[in-house]
């Protein structure tokens, strides 16, 4: 039986607040959570009575923990990223403290309970107070099991904050997130997507329906296909032994590029707050039939015949010599609601590839006969997420003064991301922090989406780590990508 709602997923934390971050010791509190917090506190965004307290299993003792806690927020004083204010740095310092413990005993979790008891009578005057905790993605389901037993508030608003990886597949991530229902209500559980809290995958929202001429174009009558793409420069590098698990499938294409892309072709949300969001996303998953292994190309990096700092991904210290895992996957989809029906839509994304990017296609439908000069791919409105954020639509005008008839020019629309904001994951947490205390879930991932979108990958994972699976098709580091993907999806689009 699911745990009795004390929150009220619409209510904003304004009073008290306890905001624990789980695994304060690592990269990911360093580098984003701490200095998301600290920004937001720069703007007096988080509630007016607030204790941060960090929680792992390392020894952060006196100036362990202040690096740990403003490292990341003067590397980004130094960058720019953030204004410098002392004073505002001192009360941050001031108002946040660590704790060390174990993430599978009951003795970390009941002095954790003393430290709420202690801020509560000593620093909040008496008061109860609201319990955000911030989970380690590697230790949600234990920690959150412990957190319920023991730092379950009866009195005020319990928010835990959990971030993928949500099970490998249909069937580990049901049993996953039943355990966690076992002790926590759906409106207490908010499942981080950060490419979500991203200003550009937000804007989607804004593109699409706050501009009738945008949304009347983008149906199957107009969209011939849309391409979906997120190359990286880098390997695996650094994390081989995590990636290796995972693979680029699981690691980007079922949960952040999914979840964008369903942003770009659900129908219009009943609203923007509450529920109408993930229910318009929810009902797009539904329409999407699971991916067909004939429509799937994988690859994996080789090393690089010019860049001999470029090596092979089994080369790695942390990857098996005979690794099928793919660092590169290009497969076709399909959305069968009248809106989409019969526009495949093409998800492609690689590591060790040619190019830094991050962008999403519309391709319209080739212009009539009548205008046979024209390149018949010429019409697309495309919105970059990274490295320069941008929407801009390709038309086809005449040029002044040519005999020879139209031509291809890229109309940018004028949107401009101001040099502070291009730090993605920095300010894609800044968001999702703000949202938990306001209440707002429309960007954080419901449970029947993650149902729908592992139903639509489940069978190609299965397929390429059976007995049978194939083995990835070999491209240079550096390059665009295997041979046969660009003879396949060329072959059927041109790209």
């Amino acid at each position: 039986m699911s745990a009795q709602v004390q929150d009220n997923p619409n209510e904003v934390l304004t009073d008290e607040t306890i905001i624990v971050v789980f695994g304060a010791s690592g990269d990911l509190a360093k580098k984003s959570t701490f200095p998301a917090l600290y920004a937001l506190l720069l703007q007096d965004l988080l509630p007016k009575s607030v204790r941060i307290l960090g929680y792992s299993r390392s020894d952060l003792s006196g100036e362990k923990w202040r690096k740990q806690l403003l490292g990341g927020v003067e590397a980004d004083e130094e960058s720019g990223e953030l204004e410098k204010n002392d004073e505002k740095k001192k009360h941050f310092e001031s108002i946040s403290s660590y704790s060390k413990g174990p993430y599978d005993e009951d003795s970390g979790f009941k002095g954790l309970e003393e430290q709420f008891a202690r801020i509560e009578k000593d620093e909040f005057d008496g008061k109860k107070a609201n319990r955000y905790l911030a989970l380690p993605p590697s230790k949600f389901v234990e920690v959150s099991h412990m957190l319920k037993k023991h730092n379950y508030s009866k009195d005020k608003a319990n928010r835990i904050v959990i971030e993928k990886p949500f099970g490998k597949d249909s069937e580990s991530c049901d049993e996953m997130m039943s355990k966690i229902l076992g002790d926590w209500d759906e409106k207490e559980i908010y499942r981080i997507d950060h490419f979500l809290g991203d200003d550009t995958c937000r804007l989607l929202l804004q593109l699409r329906f706050a501009n009738t001429w945008v949304d009347s174009l983008l149906n199957a009558q107009h969209v011939s296909k849309i391409s979906v793409i997120m190359s990286e420069t880098f390997g695996a590098e650094g994390r081989g032994g995590y990636f290796d698990e995972f693979g680029m499938i699981r690691d980007v294409c079922q949960n952040h590029l999914l979840q964008a892309l369903t942003l770009l072709t659900m129908e219009a949300p009943s609203s923007l707050h509450g529920e109408g969001i993930r229910d318009a996303k929810v009902e797009v998953l539904k329409a999407m039939p699971p991916i067909k292994k004939e429509d799937v190309v994988l690859g994996q990096y080789v090393s690089s015949k010019t860049d001999p700092k470029k090596n092979s991904y089994v080369l790695d210290d942390t990857v098996p010599d005979d690794s099928k895992t793919e660092t590169f996957a290009e497969f076709e989809m399909r959305i069968n609601n009248d809106r989409w029906k019969g526009v495949p839509i093409i998800m492609k994304t690689g590591k060790g590839m040619d190019t830094d990017l991050i962008t999403f296609k519309f391709h319209f439908v080739p212009p009539p006969s009548l205008f046979s000069d024209v390149e018949p791919t010429s019409n697309v409105l495309e919105i970059q997420v990274s490295p320069s954020p941008s929407i801009t639509l390709s038309t086809n005008i005449l040029e002044p003064g040519s005999l020879v008839g139209a031509k291809t020019v890229n109309v940018p629309l004028k949107y401009v991301v101001p040099k502070q904001k291009l730090a993605m994951d920095k300010k894609a947490y800044e968001v999702i922090i703000y949202n938990v205390i306001q209440g707002d879930k429309s960007g954080f991932v419901r449970e029947d989406e993650l149902v729908e979108s592992w139903r639509i990958f489940t069978p190609i994972l299965h397929w390429k780590e059976g007995a049978d699976g194939p083995s990835p098709e070999p491209y240079e580091y550096g390059s665009k990508g295997p041979e046969e993907a660009m003879k396949k999806f060329e072959a059927r689009y041109e790209q």
